[in-house]
């Protein structure tokens, strides 16, 4: 008896071929690294699946894998970028992906798809802290932000919880200059 099909696929359910195959009949599409069905939503429980589906279960996906898992954006990174809390010391991390160990609270952190994300207020904060002189954090920040209705207020509660944190000032006057750009 042939065993069913997981909903998100890879290449250790079908050679990749048959998958890129079915993506151009138009039958599935591609998901992260994986591949979902076009009757199955592009949701953020799936966006999480792909991308955690062979993490440990401690491993939190975080930054800008975290804002495409919240939908800012079409394409997850290049390099997966995830968390461990400092209190868990895990290991099993998805490959090809960079993984900081961090002080993070339980109510920053969303179980979605069986998988962890942080949550969209942390996501913007962690999006913020760590922008680039490209402005795409701040703008993915601003995707988040909005689409999930984040109050600015809550992130910068966040950020004065973690006071020790590295770009923590950086982040708060960019999301006051985002939020506010003429007070900012």
């Amino acid at each position: 008896m042939r065993r069913p099909l997981p909903r998100l696929l890879s290449p250790r359910d079908l050679p990749e071929a048959e998958l890129r195959a079915a993506v151009l009949d138009g039958e599935l599409y591609a998901l992260g690294d994986r591949w979902s069905s076009v009757a199955d939503p592009d949701d953020a429980e799936a966006r999480t699946r792909s991308v955690l589906s062979e993490s440990s279960p401690r491993t939190i996906a975080a930054r800008r894998t975290a804002a495409w898992i919240w939908g800012a954006c079409a394409a997850p990174p290049p390099d997966l970028q995830c968390l461990v809390s400092s209190s868990a010391r895990s290991r099993g991390a998805p490959s090809g992906s960079r993984v900081s160990e961090v002080r993070i609270d339980d109510d920053e952190v969303v179980r979605l798809g069986g998988g962890l994300v942080t949550s969209p207020a942390r996501t913007v904060l962690d999006l913020l802290r760590l922008s680039d002189a490209s402005g795409r954090s701040e703008q993915l920040a601003l995707r988040v932000l909005a689409e999930h209705e984040v109050e600015p207020r809550t992130v910068l509660s966040l950020s004065q919880r973690h006071s020790s944190a590295v770009g923590r000032a950086r982040a708060q006057a960019l999301l006051r200059a985002l939020v506010d750009p003429v007070l900012g």
